[in-house]
């Protein structure tokens, strides 16, 4: 990977400072095309890490990190940490020409106000008054309402749609990072078999699952998630708190794993196993799930909208006796482990080529469960399936 020697041994697999300037120009450059000075932003997880990571390389701190994007210029970024106002800009930390650091946190009513006072304060100094606010639903109340009455006579305005879409093209680089993530999913989704036997508990499973991850160099854990039924059947997957039961011979067996990869872009696979004979039910759903992943992938073409995918979907699983789509079939994937466009009722964003996405079909019919899920990459004739792991319900002898 490039730049080994920018990172040092404390990065494992960093972007190319080239690569990080394409990213900030190609927004900076849709900003102005809106009019905007400057943008807000504002990242408090790392499985939604897609403006921090996307544009400076650096994962997001849990405690939230805060993001100043002029539409000319370097960022300003504001961190949890001592008091420093401005901080040194450490060497690994790319595309910042200030740093700010304060003493918030979130359980702190005490600190409340702090980010949005700071981040006022650095806008009324650049003298900005057309702010873009990307992914709102990220950003704290606090943060915003700063911003209003810290800002007088500012207009803010949705800048969602516009960075979504340029990030949900992948580069070169970023191809060549995803395929790193697709194959830590596919190596562990081929160790389950050696995890499973009866008498184990799912969250042990899943614990191996997440420890595996680690030494595979993923980034973070997202979601590891296990679910098993007697008899065969198929049953929704359990994140570790409530993965508490114990397998025995003859269950059905669900593994979901959605990890970011080597560089933190997130993938997802989810395949079941039966310890013993899958129920002739479960066989059956499963076919129908990977049927309407194929037929959904063959119309996810270039102008098609996350709207019109989730109506090939509807139209293909109620002719077969199953329910409409009641959250998401499938969604972009980036540093975001959900990013649009997703396929939904509400979603307009139109396809294009180069995006990556997870399609994920999951079914419920006469106390069954299904899922088929793997990653593609949108190209002219359709979703082209990347995902190298086989398509079928995995039966292991006991």
């Amino acid at each position: 990977m490039p730049e080994w020697n920018l990172a040092g041994p404390r990065y494992k697999y960093p972007v190319s400072s080239a690569e990080l300037e394409r990213r900030l120009s190609a927004v900076q450059a849709a900003m102005r095309d809106k009019g905007l000075d400057c943008c807000i932003a504002q990242t408090q997880s790392t499985i939604f890490d897609s403006i921090t990571r996307y544009l400076t390389d650096s994962a997001a701190n849990p405690y939230s990190t805060t993001l100043l994007i002029p539409a000319q210029g370097g960022l300003v970024l504001i961190n949890h940490g001592v008091e420093m106002d401005p901080a040194p800009i450490p060497p690994t930390l790319r595309n910042v020409e200030k740093l700010i650091r304060k003493p918030y946190c979130q359980p702190f009513g005490c600190t409340d106000g702090m980010i949005g006072a700071v981040l006022s304060r650095e806008i009324r100094s650049r003298g900005f008054r057309r702010i873009g606010v990307i992914l709102r639903q990220l950003m704290s109340a606090d943060t915003l309402e700063g911003v209003r009455e810290g800002v007088p006579g500012c207009e803010l305005v949705d800048f969602t749609a516009e960075f979504s879409r340029i990030k949900a093209v992948k580069s070169p680089e970023e191809w060549a990072l995803i395929d790193r993530c697709l194959r830590a999913h596919e190596q562990l989704m081929a160790m389950v078999p050696a995890l499973l036997r009866p008498g184990r508990m799912e969250y042990e499973v899943l614990a191996d699952l997440e420890h595996a991850s680690r030494y595979l160099c993923c980034d973070w854990l997202g979601n590891v998630a296990v679910g098993s039924a007697p008899g065969g059947g198929g049953v929704p997957f359990h994140q570790n708190p409530a993965a508490n039961r114990r397998i025995e011979r003859g269950d059905g067996v669900t593994v979901m794993i959605e990890v970011s990869g080597p560089g933190g872009i997130y993938g997802e696979l989810a395949r079941t196993f039966c310890l013993g004979e899958p129920a002739p039910a479960l066989l059956e759903l499963y076919e129908t799930a990977r049927d309407v992943q194929h037929a959904v992938a063959a119309a996810a073409r270039p102008g098609v909208t996350g709207r019109e995918l989730n109506e090939v979907f509807d139209d293909f699983v109620t002719a077969r006796g199953i329910a409409k789509n009641g959250r998401f079939a499938g969604h972009g994937q980036g540093y975001d482990m959900m990013e649009a466009p997703v396929i939904c009722p509400q979603e307009e964003m139109a396809l294009e080529e180069g995006m990556f996405l997870a399609i994920h079909p999951e079914l419920m019919r006469d106390g069954q469960f299904s899922i088929c899920c793997d990653n593609f990459r949108v190209a002219a004739g359709g979703a082209e399936r990347l995902t190298r792991t086989e398509q079928r319900i995995f039966a292991l002898e006991f």
